[in-house]
């Protein structure tokens, strides 16, 4: 077709050009209706996005049409039949651009459509002001003067020219970004139409004018063949790495520039009244669109404002806007005139929602952090302020509270995460760990309030106690070295003492394990429980050597009960650190030999999310220990999110249920007595000893008594204390008929 279109080009420098039309000849027309027939036909051709090519194509069509009654009957004055053709192109042409505009454009907002208007209403009006003059002109020296009939006809060809070239400037104008090559080619073939018709008018004025009837010959087999062509051009994979712009203020600029000029000339000179009222409509256009471009700044500056200082995910503050609040206050506090009003922050630490993550998927942890927002703020007063400080850190801003009334705040916090968490198809256990600072007591300024309440977190989280308020003599970064130097101290010298928890036996009634509890003996701060120093040993390289000193006094206590007559089983817990330690199984192996105690009476406790963390390196080390004949445990069972898949394929022999499945069982809780009653029958189902620990009360003692549990241990039965105590008492190592004797003083 490209080669037809060159050699119909060529013939106009070797032939002279005739006076009348030389589109009026069927090599042209043939060439117009191939085209039209090679767009329908790839539309009819194609799965999906046919209408357009379909549509194009019957613009082209009906052109050929015109062109082919054109050529095939006597040349007469407008109107003729092949006039209803040739404007029949301009609705389909229409169309078939604002199709093409929706595809590539997609969703445009009311401004944008505006810059498309401006810029095309622009155009068309600087189009009117030059030819409708001369177009009326050329006119009145023609037989259509006096054919009001033909008038109209041949006026609409400009008209709908008009409307087409305004419809591909302003379509250009809204483009997100640079237009594509196949709206390029298309817009080309419209403009190509324009001008073919501009010189066909001019041509109608003067009939011996060669180089409009030259131009007007070439132009529409141009414009078809290019439309034909844009309409195969394939659409290039779009590259997501490249920022979508939005569409630019060059063509509306323009647009809006001639309005204003036309509207300034007409005010001097004759100026068509088309040309003035699109002059006119363009500057409508143009103050709407201004109006629209403040308002939307404005709306614009507040929703920016507004997400800077929240979270995307959860719906609430973010950090920037918690360091705003506090900086605000603490600039406040400066002002001499300012009241002295107490700020506690709560630092809030999500306990368990790695293993959420790591579990279910992060939309899964997503989905939790959402629920957080609605469930907490039911705890704070319309003054307080809940923020999202990072990942499964929250933040609580207690404006004119005190350090109790920040612990109230902390322990209705807590309650309210206590019910579990629905995600999809599961529901979810949590708790957190909370550090309270309170200003200006502990903090003069917002990252030390920060600090503060983040290390008495952190401390909250060692110890196992629901929230800690900030201690300087505790928590400071100079007393924690010197504690990491003290322990290390300790660890030289065994300077450590155990204390063991009895294990009731629920169908012996009597006591047939005990948990052995490492405690530190500090000069200093007292007996320092182990979260407070386990996680410092962990740091400082020293849980191998801590690990022997627990084995060994564990071991030789359990050695000296055999010896007077008392089998009890000893228990003793292990890290991480442990596991991942070659030597680990050596060390115990030889500990057993070394105290003649037989490996059934050891006991070795492995967290639940210690066993998540590398399952395969605990799937082999607990496989080995087995081999020994040791006992392995899985502690705080339901606490973390292991796989029944998981547990199926470790060769544990003991699952110990965590104490937030057991708190409130003996109040008769539904929820919670199935959840302890369908994992007792799973445990003994895969063939373990099921252990629940955090026993408070005699009703719940009781409730697990009918539920089939193997163990029980918690306060009630008896609290930790060092062996000689728990030797002394009354229905040691005997029928426990009486739990009173078991109990601690």
């Amino acid at each position: 077709m490209g080669l037809a279109l060159i050699a119909f080009y060529l013939s106009f420098f070797v032939v002279p050009a005739p006076a009348e039309n030389v589109v009026s000849t069927w090599p042209p027309v043939a060439f117009e209706f191939l085209a039209a027939l090679l767009c329908i036909g790839l539309g009819l051709a194609r799965a999906r996005e046919r209408t357009i090519p379909v549509v194009l194509g019957l613009a082209v069509l009906c052109w050929a049409f015109g062109d082919a009654i054109l050529t095939a009957t006597p040349k007469v004055a407008s109107p003729q039949l092949c006039d209803l053709f040739y404007l029949l192109f301009y609705p389909l042409a229409y169309v078939g651009l604002v199709l093409i505009l929706r595809k590539e454009a997609g969703q445009l907002v009311p401004a944008t459509w505006l810059d498309g208007i401006t810029a095309g209403l622009g155009a068309a009006a600087v189009c009117a002001a030059f030819l409708f003059s001369s177009i009326a002109s050329s006119f009145a020296h023609t037989s259509l003067a006096h054919s009001s009939l033909g008038v109209a006809v041949n006026l609409a060809y400009p008209v709908g020219d008009l409307l087409l070239l305004a419809l591909v400037i302003g379509a250009t104008a809204t483009f997100p970004g640079r237009p594509k090559l196949q709206w390029l080619v298309l817009a080309a073939a419209c403009s190509v139409v324009v001008i073919g018709d501009s010189f066909n008018l001019v041509q109608l004025g003067n009939q011996n004018s060669s180089v409009a009837n030259i131009a007007n010959s070439v132009a529409w087999p141009t414009a078809i063949l290019l439309i034909s062509a844009s309409m195969w051009m394939r659409r290039g994979p779009t590259n997501i790495l490249v920022t979508q712009r939005t569409p630019g203020f060059l063509l509306p600029g323009l647009g809006t520039f001639c309005g204003l000029a036309i509207l300034f000339f007409g005010t001097m000179h004759h100026v068509s009244a088309v040309a003035l009222g699109l002059a006119s409509a363009t500057m409508i256009t143009a103050s709407v669109r201004a109006g629209l471009s403040v308002r939307r700044l404005r709306v614009l500056t507040d929703e920016r404002q507004r997400q800077s200082v929240t979270d995307h995910l959860t719906g609430l503050g973010n950090r920037r806007q918690l360091f705003n609040l506090l900086d605000a206050y603490f600039a406040d506090r400066r002002d001499p005139g300012t009241p002295d009003m107490p700020l506690a922050f709560l630092f809030v630490d999500l306990d368990h929602f790695k293993e959420i993550n790591d579990s279910f998927g992060h939309s899964a942890g997503d989905s939790l952090l959402r629920q957080l927002g609605p469930r907490l703020k039911g705890a704070l007063r319309s003054t307080d302020v809940l923020v999202r400080v990072g990942g499964d850190e929250l933040g609580v801003i207690i404006t004119g509270g005190d350090a109790g009334y920040a612990e109230s705040v902390a322990e209705r916090l807590l309650e309210r995460l206590t019910a579990p968490f629905h995600l999809d198809a599961v529901s979810v256990r949590i708790s957190a760990s909370i550090g309270i600072a309170v200003a200006p007591r502990d903090a003069e300024e917002s990252a030390g309030l920060m600090r503060c309440a983040d290390l008495a977190m952190y401390r909250a989280k060692l110890s196992g106690a629901p929230f800690e308020m900030y201690d300087a003599e505790i928590d400071d970064e100079g007393n924690r070295l010197r504690l990491v130097d003290e322990l290390r101290v300790a660890v030289e010298a065994g300077e450590f003492a155990l204390h063991y928890q009895p294990q009731l036996n629920l169908r012996t009634r009597m006591v047939t394990t005990v948990e052995a509890l490492l405690r530190w003996p500090h000069p200093r701060l007292g007996l320092v429980p182990p979260l407070d120093f386990l996680p410092l040993a962990e740091e400082a390289g020293l849980m191998r050597a801590l690990t022997t000193i627990v084995l060994d006094q564990a071991l030789n206590q359990c050695a000296a009960w055999r010896a007077s007559g008392h089998d009890l089983t000893v228990s003793v817990n292990i890290s991480i650190t442990n596991l991942l330690d070659a030597e680990f199984i050596d060390l115990v192996r030889e500990q057993l030999l070394s105290h003649e105690v037989p490996a059934s009476f050891l006991i070795l406790e492995i967290t639940e999310t210690t066993i998540v963390r590398d399952f395969e390196r605990c799937k082999s080390v607990i496989a080995q220990l087995r081999g020994l004949g040791i006992g392995v445990s899985v502690d705080d069972f339901g606490a973390g999110f292991t796989s029944l898949a998981y547990l199926g394929n470790l060769a544990v022999s003991e699952l110990k249920l965590d104490r937030t499945f057991i708190t409130g069982l003996g109040t008769g809780q539904a929820t919670d007595a199935a959840l302890v009653r369908a994992t007792i029958d799973l445990g003994h189902a895969l063939g373990l000893r099921v252990v629940a620990e955090g026993i408070e009360d005699n009703a719940t003692l009781t409730v697990l008594t009918g539920m089939g549990c193997d163990l029980a241990q918690g306060y009630f039965i008896g609290r930790p204390v060092p062996a000689d105590q728990l030797t002394d008492r009354p229905g040691f190592g005997s029928s426990a008929r009486s739990l009173a004797g078991l109990r601690a003083s």
